[in-house]
């Protein structure tokens, strides 16, 4: 009852153990010297099974709880001389734990497939930042080319990446893509870049209405992005048109008027209509993409020494281990860490049943454990455990 691995709200209910267990002692010499002992291993695997419940409101309703209640009113009902009764609570424990065992590491399986994939979207997003910081950062240009590229080419670059990866052809088209429409909407004055202009931008505009309906963008939203694109364009040609009409014709180098440069590129509506200024945007902050459900970017994390013993401590667990987590001053949640996501770092635990309900970076347990908040749960055999610490209280008493 003093075992500091079993929870408080089963310790009664285990301890009602008491006078069968000293009952089958006397009866039976063998139960100290033989480990494989039925009733030493009914306890340990009562304890084994306990290890991860935690406090519930209605704990009767839990079948565990009902399990282990169910087992102790069998042995104290009907356990008199024969300790045969503890082989077959033993083997129905077990089968019911077995189901349950099964049921949890199915579910615990679902739950790393998740966290592996919720890996890869955060390590996409990632490279999808990058190739949006590089290409914006301290740029000055149209809004709706910001937002169009912010808020939907962004997913088209997320779903290439985990698609097909970042060495891939798709992915360099995709940033090709960005590339030529951030520099279509650039002012350009040399003739040049009137006739790479004019053949650019119908294969742009094709591979981005491509891009987004792969993405599955929403289509009114599509629609808005293109209309406004399609004026920045328009104002494009219709200051190289001006331009053109500045120039007296003799003046005109052989290149340009070989090329037509004079000639209507195409039938532009009036320069007043044309002339409005775009609305301008200057990316003056990094472009921070959230992943789904997220509202707000994490905060940073503190820094720890890389030899400091939190850290050391967090490095010894292993996947299986059983911790409980003091959550305020009055909830303690026991859980098991299913899985360490290397790519990003994060510590996943699960409950009893399989199901997360925890996440962690390594940063954040070193804090948990530096303020005694968390704590590693002995998996040994609780018996022997007992045991040990019976002898050894006894060891002190002889000594005194």
């Amino acid at each position: 009852l003093d075992d500091r691995t079993l929870p408080d709200s089963l310790k009664a209910l285990i301890g009602r153990l008491q006078i069968p267990m000293l009952k089958v002692a006397v009866l039976d010499k063998t139960f100290f010297s033989r480990g494989s002992h039925p009733a030493r291993r009914l306890l340990n695997e009562i304890a084994s099974a306990a290890l991860g419940w935690g406090d519930q409101g209605d704990a009767q309703r839990d079948s565990l709880y009902q399990k282990i209640e169910q087992v102790v009113q069998r042995l104290l009902n009907d356990f008199v001389d024969d300790p045969a009764i503890f082989s077959e609570l033993l083997a129905e424990f077990m089968a019911f734990t077995g189901d349950e065992r099964r049921r949890s590491e199915l579910l615990e399986q679902r739950t790393r497939d998740a966290e592996e994939g919720s890996a890869k979207a955060e390590l996409a997003r990632r490279e999808v930042e990058h190739a949006l910081n590089e290409r914006l950062l301290g740029k000055t240009l149209p809004e709706v080319v910001v937002r169009l590229l912010q808020e939907a080419w962004s997913k088209v670059l997320m779903l290439t990446c985990l698609k097909h990866g970042v060495h891939s052809p798709e992915w360099q088209a995709a940033l090709q893509t960005m590339d030529d429409l951030v520099w279509s909407v650039a002012p350009h004055e040399d003739p040049e870049a009137r006739l790479r202009l004019l053949e650019l931008v119908p294969g742009l505009l094709k591979a981005l209405r491509e891009g987004m309906a792969s993405a599955a963008f929403d289509p009114f939203s599509t629609g808005e992005f293109f209309s406004q694109l399609e004026m920045l364009h328009v104002q494009a040609f219709q200051r190289f048109k001006r331009a053109v009409a500045e120039v007296e014709v003799g003046e005109v180098p052989s290149t340009q008027a070989d090329a037509g440069i004079e000639a209507p590129l195409l039938e532009l509506p009036p320069a007043e209509a044309a002339d409005d200024a775009p609305a301008m945007v200057e990316v003056v902050e990094e472009i921070v993409l959230l992943a789904p459900g997220q509202t707000r970017p994490q905060e940073p994390e503190v820094a720890l020494p890389d030899d400091d013993e939190a850290l050391l401590q967090v490095d010894n667990l292993r996947v299986g281990s059983w911790v409980e987590l003091q959550e305020d001053d009055e909830h303690k949640l026991r859980c098991k860490l299913a899985a360490i996501i290397k790519p990003t770092g994060k510590f996943v635990f699960v409950n009893r049943t399989g199901m997360k309900v925890l996440e962690k970076t390594r940063t954040g347990l070193a804090v948990e454990f530096r303020r005694n908040a968390i704590r590693l749960l002995d998996d040994a055999l609780l018996f022997d455990r007992a045991l040990e610490s019976v002898i050894g209280n006894l060891r002190k008493l002889k000594n005194a």
